[in-house]
């Protein structure tokens, strides 16, 4: 399921009529990029190996230009690990933050895991946190909500 969005002549983001409610910014985000499929460890080292594997069989450039781009490779694929790190710490503190923001304007936002979800007095619904800019979104939206089982 996804949340048609648009941008306003300003740029800013807005939900489609699914949302009951946006709490904007409810943490802040890594001042880093995203992670995504570009500067995932994994994507990083393959074109590491390709491109020293490239150099390595130049004949103008020196072997040892290959072994420097593996080293190389290794260091940026180390990065966007930490990277990722820090991304899934922000996102972890997010939640928390959201649960009790939502619970200071009278929503009860449930966490469990990854999962969010909303409830009124009648239904579940789904709750939604995503990042724009430099900080996470809470969007609760007007959707039924699978059940979350909790494993405590």
């Amino acid at each position: 399921m996804s949340v048609k969005q648009s941008l306003n002549n300003y740029g800013r983001h807005q939900a489609s009529s699914s949302s009951v409610r946006v709490f904007a910014e409810v943490a802040g985000t890594p001042g880093t990029p995203a992670p995504g499929w570009w500067n995932h460890p994994v994507a990083i080292m393959f074109a590491a190996v390709i491109c020293a594997a490239l150099v390595f069989t130049s004949p103008g450039l020196p072997a040892l230009s290959g072994l420097l781009v593996v080293v190389s490779g290794v260091a940026l694929a180390s990065l966007a690990e930490l990277n990722c790190g820090r991304w899934s710490v922000s996102r972890a503190r997010a939640i928390e933050e959201s649960v009790w923001i939502a619970d200071q304007c009278g929503y009860q936002v449930e966490a469990v895991g990854e999962a969010l979800q909303w409830r009124n007095a009648e239904r579940s619904m789904v709750a939604r946190l995503d990042h724009r800019g430099r900080g996470w979104d809470l969007f609760l939206l007007d959707v039924d909500a699978p059940t979350l089982e909790s494993h405590h």
